[in-house]
Order: structure tokens, then sequence, then C-alpha cells
């Protein structure tokens, strides 16, 4: 990694770069102070510099760059990555963030990775002597050009109905020069192998890293009452000849047809599209009318359909009479076990759902037959029903079963959003989109996910949601209802952004989102967007949900909370509804106790919901009802091998108020641990354990805390007060002081602490 030549500056050529950078923090004055700051190891003013660089330029590579120099020289390689990973989002071929990439990657453990990102940076400038460098430091060859590919022998031609098929269904279609796949299988091309991935299991490879002779071998679809997740080596032999063979054809083609969604769903296309599914489906069943498979198969797909898709009244039909004809059988496979739980959930049963198919799934476990498919479809019920640390399991379960479904990593995604770790739920849905480009709910999570945010970049949101509603083929009526309620979330937060912005960069802005500079203009785009939306989709609660965020970004929160209503009226079984119905309800002064019965109600409803037991608790708090907040907080903790840190975060808290020390430090220690992959939260953690410890009057312990604070997560913005007041009784650490609080009214300009933080930053 390249640094900058080190030069000492004297005094006064140090306050010259300050006050260039004071003059004018949307220049490149950020860049010589960041680096002179670097150089004397001011490593937090470094920073501060850096980030005002990053938000000046959005669009350049180098103060994300600058700003990943400055985590590499405090150790922090992992937010030094993630740094450079934001500059190749807005400059991909840069070639000095690829550089770096690489080496923090093979530092890191993802050798691969790194060697990959390596070459890309000596494509870039082949002449770059640093990255010729670098690649004889890790020993990686540069590649030689190859000779053209030998034309191959053409590939049988498929029958008919296969050949009919859309190109856009979810299958890949591989041409192998020489089959030698068994008489009465179907074989699928080979997958890439698995790699530790991002939530902690295992993850995909690049595509085509691998030479041939060491892709892992073709997967056989053999009998259809088999498991399909089942190793080769434990399935029985093929029976019953050409009967066999045709059922497995029939059904490879027609489940990614039917669960992929919409990919077909275009003008051209719709006719020949329901014209294919009635057929392969009459053909599935007219191999085997009384298959159980054939009729779990469908069972599962039409559920698909109607639960995530919209498919409506007759999708639910289809779906309900499949499962009752394959249940006629005492046989049982993974897509009729996934088949049963959808239903059940989708008609509101998820708690009965759940439970049946979680001794189900440790059924399976048990005797040696662990099903992908079942693990996601667990994950997703538990997710829906707010068990997210649960859901977590399950998904990483999957994933490791099952390393290049896109559909799990998209699930992992959603569950980490809603755990509030937006890093790792952004490359859960990036893998996702690896292994199918534009993968719908992908795209979709990762704009909601940015729009989450603070400070979105609200030019790539854009972009991602442009190319979900003008894709051709275009995804499902759903998936486009949802593209178009986060495009209005989108205008309604742009619009909210523009008046604190210079008029320049509000044209800029406007030109990268397309959203008008006039708020009237973008409100009547907002309001066209979600009616275009509600259209498509009038029973999706999710729209509902969307707009009550929209609501709530605009300070609406009577609104918000009426609209967040409709979605729970649609589908009360969604803790996650209830979740938000209560941040809605909170936001507003005196909607804790509505809040609370809310809650409450939920909780009869829908059982012991770790999140809202959570929620709940803190209701009460807000109500100043203590006691009541503790039972309930405690109640979120009451198993023993559950995690739950925000309840002990806040139990912590309710302690220090109390005095009691010993047990506000024992909740806080465990809460700090607990939250271990999210370092705002063990921020917050352990500012609170230094607020006990200060209590206590153990400063050094206090300062420690603080300390440890500030270096999980430097933008947590309460650890600069605290420790600021902490210190300001040392007459010697006056300078430290102003340092602290300054960045304190800085971050927080509305701030709890403004007032006295202005005072010990001699405002």
């Amino acid at each position: 990694m390249s640094t900058s030549p080190s030069k000492t500056l004297s005094p006064t050529e140090l306050a010259k770069l300050e006050h260039s950078f004071a003059s004018d923090p949307s220049s490149d004055a950020y860049k010589p102070l960041a680096e002179a700051y670097l150089d004397l190891g001011r490593f937090m003013e470094a920073m501060v510099v850096c980030k005002k660089g990053v938000k000046a330029h959005p669009t350049a590579a180098d103060p994300r760059l600058l700003l990943a120099r400055v985590y590499a020289a405090q150790n922090k390689d992992k937010k030094a990555l993630e740094e450079v990973q934001g500059a190749l989002q807005v400059q991909p071929e840069d070639k000095a963030a690829l550089r770096m990439a690489g080496v923090l990657q093979i530092k890191g453990g993802e050798s691969e990775v790194g060697r990959a990102n390596l070459l890309k940076a000596y494509q870039a400038d082949p002449g770059d002597p640093e990255t010729v460098t670098l690649l004889q430091q890790y020993k990686v060859e540069i590649p030689r050009p190859v000779a053209p590919t030998p034309v191959l022998a053409p590939v049988a031609t498929p029958p008919p109905a296969a050949a009919e098929a859309p190109a856009a269904a979810t299958v890949p279609v591989a041409s192998p020069p020489v089959s030698s796949t068994p008489v009465g299988r179907v074989g699928t091309p080979a997958q890439p192998q698995a790699r530790p991935g991002p939530s902690g299991t295992s993850r995909p490879a690049e595509a085509g890293t691998r030479p041939p002779s060491q892709r892992r071998p073709q997967v056989v679809v053999e009998e259809v009452d088999d498991d399909e997740d089942e190793p080769a080596s434990r399935r029985k032999a093929p029976a019953g000849g050409n009967r066999s063979k045709m059922l497995s054809l029939v059904l490879l083609l027609l489940i990614p047809l039917f669960a992929g969604g919409y990919g077909w769903y275009s003008a051209q296309a719709k006719k020949r599209g329901r014209e294919l599914k009635k057929n392969l489906a009459d053909l599935a069943l007219e191999v085997d009318p009384d298959s159980t498979a054939a009729h779990g198969y469908l069972a599962y797909a039409y559920a698909i359909r109607w639960g995530e898709h919209g498919g409506g009244d007759d999708a639910r039909r289809q779906a309900e009479e499949h499962l009752a004809a394959a249940q006629k059988s005492k046989e049982l496979s993974s897509h009729l076990i996934a088949a049963q739980a959808l239903v059940k959930t989708y008609s509101g049963k998820g708690k009965e759902a759940l439970t049946e198919l979680d001794a189900q799934v440790k059924d399976l476990n048990e005797k040696n037959k662990a099903s992908s498919l079942l693990y996601l479809t667990l994950g997703l019920i538990q997710m829906n029903a707010g068990d997210l640390e649960r859901s977590r399991d399950s998904l990483e379960r999957a994933q490791a079963l099952a390393p290049d479904d896109p559909r799990v990593y998209a699930g992992l995604g959603a569950v980490y959003r809603r755990l509030g770790q937006d890093n790792t739920a952004w490359k859960n849905y990036d893998f996702a989109l690896r292994y199918e480009k534009d993968h719908p709910e992908s795209l979709l999570g990762r704009s909601l996910l940015m729009l989450d945010q603070d400070e979105p970049n609200y030019e790539l949101v854009n972009q991602m949601i442009k190319k979900l509603l003008e894709v051709d083929p275009p995804p499902s009526p759903r998936q486009l209802a949802a593209a178009q309620l986060a495009r209005s979330l989108l205008i309604a937060r742009v619009s909210l952004a523009m008046p604190n912005l210079k008029p320049d960069v509000q044209q800029k802005l406007s030109e990268a989102t397309g959203v008008p500079v006039d708020a009237a203009k973008a409100k009547a785009e907002v309001l066209k967007a979600e009616e275009t939306g509600f259209a498509l989709d009038k029973q999706n609660p999710e729209l509902n949900l969307i707009k009550g965020r929209r609501l709530f970004a605009e300070g609406n929160f009577d609104a918000a909370a009426e609209e967040i209503r409709k979605a729970i009226k649609v589908d009360s079984s969604r803790a996650q509804f209830h979740v938000e119905l209560a941040k809605a309800l909170m936001g507003k002064p005196g909607g804790e106790k509505e809040a609370s019965e809310a809650l409450t109600t939920a909780l009869k409803t829908m059982g012991d919901s770790p999140k809202l037991v959570v929620m709940l608790g803190n209701a009460y708090r807000r109500q100043n009802k203590l006691d009541d907040a503790l039972t309930q907080f405690q109640r979120a903790v009451k198993d023993p091998k559950a995690k739950n840190p925000e309840a002990r975060l806040a139990m912590g808290a309710i302690y220090r108020e109390r005095s009691e020390w010993d047990k506000a430090k024992e909740q806080l220690e465990k809460a700090s641990q607990e939250f271990f992959g999210q370092p705002d939260r063990v921020s917050m953690a352990l500012t609170e354990l230094g607020r006990v410890y200060q209590g206590q009057g153990n400063a050094a312990k206090a300062d420690e805390s603080y300390q440890r604070a500030l270096t999980s997560d430097e933008g947590y913005s309460p650890a600069y007060y605290f420790y600021a007041a902490l210190l300001a009784k040392d007459p010697k650490q006056t300078a430290k002081v102003r340092t602290l609080a300054q960045e304190y009214v800085r971050r927080e300009p509305k701030g709890e602490y403004l007032t006295d933080a202005q005072k010990l930053a001699g405002n």
C-alpha cells in the first residue's frame, strides 16, 4: 500500500493547512491536511478530515483511500477494507484501490480474492512499479496471453419443452463437450466450490476460478422423493425407467420457472409463459398423477408464487390443492414439508407452522438428511416472527448446505439488516447478485438498506431502483410494486436533504437521482410512485410498511403509525410490523403508552418474540416504569442459550441510573461481548460501562472504557462527550478535552449534551 513521503511539518506549515481547509472544507484541501495528521500520528483528527473529504467528494476514490490508510495505520484492517470497497464502488477500476484491497484481503486470509484484485490493478496499469512489486511479494503470477479456445463439438438439441423455456429461467444452462450422465438421470452444471462466507459459515468461490479437473462433480437429479440436498452417495438408485426420467426432467424445468418468480414476465412472453407452465404441470401429473413428489413440488412452487410474488387467489388455490393431493400419501419430500409450512404461514398460522417445521427439521437433521430448502424456509418464517437470532442460524445452515443459492443470501441479507448489521447485510446481498445478476430481492434489499442510513449514497440507490424498474423482462408485479415504493422513499429522503445543500450541489444531486429540486414537484412524484406501486399489488403489507417509513422520515408519526396498522391488518403475524408500529408511536411525544399497549397485544397473539419484548421494555422505560421495563428485559434473556444484547444494554443503563454498579457492569460487559460484529452497539455498551466506572469514581477504568468505545466505533458521538467530561477534571488534559468536545459538537449540532459540550469546547 502506498503512502505519501513522510515530512515533518512546522507548526506554521500545519496551521496554514488547517486554515486552508477551514476556509473551504469542500475543496481538495482535506488531502494534504489529512496526510499531515496521519504522518504526525494524530489519527482522530485525520479521520475527521478524511470523512469531511468523503462527504464533499462522494464520487471520488481518493478520500476513502486516504481514510483507509488512516485505519490501516491503526491496524484496523477490517475498517480499512470497508473504505477501500467503498472507493471501488465509485471507481471500480482505480488501480490504487484495487491494489490496497488486494493487500488487505491477503492479510485478512482472503488470499484468492486479494490476488485477483492485485491482478486487476496490474491490468489497469501494467507499467505501475508498485503493483509489480506487490505481485512479486505475494507471488502472484502475471497471466500470459492464452491461445484461442478450440471450438467444441455441438451438444444434443434439447427437447421441445426445454427449447421453448425462456432465457431468464433461474437454472443455469451448461453445454459440456462430453456428457457422462447415466441414463435415467438429469445433470445440472457444476457449481463453484464453497469458501468461508460473510456470515461465518461458507461463501461461494468466484465463478471460473478453479480448473475443470478440480470442480465439484455434477449434481444429479434422481428419484424425486429423495431429499434434494442428500449427497449422491446416499441416494437410492433410480427406478422406474423412462417414467422416472421424464418426471425428473419435467420437475427440473418446472420448479425454477415457478419458484424463480416472473423472470419471463414481459409483453412478448406472457402468453407463451402461461402455456409453457400449464403444459409442464400437466405433463408432470400425466407421467404420475399420484406422485407425492410432483404434487409437493407444485405445492411449494405455487405457495412461493402466492406468498412471495403476489400470485393472488388462483396461486393460493393451486398450492392448497396440490398440497392436499400430496398429503394423501405417507411419503414426504423437502418441497412438500416446505409447502406445508409456507401455506400455513401465508394463511396466518405462522406460529403453528414454525413449531411443526422446527421439529421436522431437527428430526431430519438427526437422521443425517439436512435440507437447505427446509433451513431456508425455517429461517424466513423465523425472521417474519421476529426471532432474528435463530433465523440467522437457520439461514447460515442453509448457506452451508447450498453455498450458491441466491435466495439464501438474500434471506441472510434481510435478517442481518433487521439485526442492524448493515455491512454484513450488504455483503450477503452482494453474494446473491454474484450468483444471479440483477436478483430482484437483493437489489431491493440493498436499496432499502441504504435508505435506512443517515447519509445514503442516493446516486447508487437510484441506480439499483432504476435497474429494477427498467429491466427487461421485468421482475414480478410484487417486486415492481415494492420498487415503486422504494423510489417514493428515495425521492422523499433526497427532497428532505435538499434544503441543507448549496445550490450547485442540489443540482448535481438532482441530476444523479432524477429528483426535482422543487419540493412541490418532488412531492408529486412521491405520490405518483406510491399510487403506481399500490395499483400493482393492493394486498402487499410490505408496501404499507415502506410508506410508513417514508412518513416517519418526514416526521409525520401519526400517519406513519396508521399506515403500519394497515400492514398489520393484512398480516398480523409479522413481528417486524409491530416493531415498526412501536417505533412510529414512540417517535411522537406521549406515544409510549399506546406503543406499549400495541406491543402487549402483539405478544399475546404471537407469544414471546425477543424483538417485541425488548421494544415493550423500552416503551415502559420511556414512561419511567423502570420495574416493568426490567421485568421485560429479564424476560428477554431468560433463555441462557439466547443472546439478546439490546436487553442487556438497557438493563445496564437502568442499573447505572440506580447506582447498582455491580449489576450494571455485569450486564454491560455481556452486552459488549454479545454485540460482536456490531461496532456501533459495542461502542454504546462500552460508553455506558465508562459511565458506570465514572459514577463509582474509578477514573482509570472509565478512561479505559471510553477509549475502547472510540476504538470500536469512532462514529458513536456520545463517547466523545462523556470522555471529555471525565478528563475535564484534569487540568493537564485541557487540549484533549477541547478536541473531544468539539468533535461531539460537530457531530451532534442538536445533541442531548450540546450545551455542556460547548462549554467544554470553549465556545
